[in-house]
């Protein structure tokens, strides 16, 4: 009896220690990386982007309306708060239906069928036990119930998961784009600038060249 009890408590124990959210909880002294935040300041004002980190006294963080990286003294912040909308990381919005569509199942089934497996077996401890005491109950009934709710909790702690990868996939992607573009751009200038050395030197000689010839 005393072995069937430990036996129901460990497992108990076991599915409740697997049972943490896949979403990270937001302090406003010590904000994770990557978080879409409101940011309340005392005097009233509000901003709104996504946390780079905290650096000593400053909050550092990419603006959702200048998109540049930008840092508060925390002395003027009052509270964070998470922000209704996701953003990359140069703090543009992310539309619900995007992460949507990028979202997959991996982490969904995987933990869905590990909770599946760990459900059963605490339904099969919890069953012997109750027959042990005295209870008339198949095991059959509580291993069904206790698998099925595995599978639940644990699925979608799994969905959870495939979320939060889907985000950062989308901002991986984003950024690469977006570092694409720049580099580009920065090409192109530097191209611009090539081009407008060559005419100012070739400017020059033709002047040298008049002189010369005076």
């Amino acid at each position: 009896m005393i072995y069937r009890k430990i036996s129901v408590l460990f497992l108990a124990s076991t599915f409740l220690a697997f049972g943490c959210s896949a979403k990270k909880t937001l302090t406003t002294q010590s904000p994770y990386s990557q978080a879409s935040v409101v940011v309340h300041l005392k005097n009233g004002e509000k901003k709104q982007g996504i946390v780079l980190k905290r650096d000593k006294n400053n909050l550092i963080y990419m603006d959702a309306k200048t998109h540049n990286k930008e840092k508060i003294d925390y002395a003027t912040i009052q509270k964070l708060t998470e922000a209704d909308v996701t953003y990359d990381f140069e703090a543009n919005a992310i539309p619900n239906y995007v992460i949507s569509e990028e979202k997959g199942m991996t982490n969904t089934l995987l933990y869905g069928s590990g909770g599946l497996v760990l459900g059963t077996a605490l339904g099969t401890a919890v069953g012997v036990g109750l027959i042990g005491g005295g209870v008339e109950l198949h095991p059959i009934y509580s291993m069904a119930v206790f698998g099925i709710t595995g599978a639940w909790y644990f699925g979608s702690l799994g969905s959870d998961y495939d979320y939060e990868d889907a985000i950062f996939d989308i901002r991986k992607d984003r950024y690469k784009v977006s570092k694409a573009k720049r580099e580009k751009e920065i090409t192109e200038e530097k191209r611009k600038l090539e081009v407008q050395q060559k005419e100012k030197a070739e400017l020059l000689r033709k002047i040298e060249e008049k002189k010369s010839k005076k």
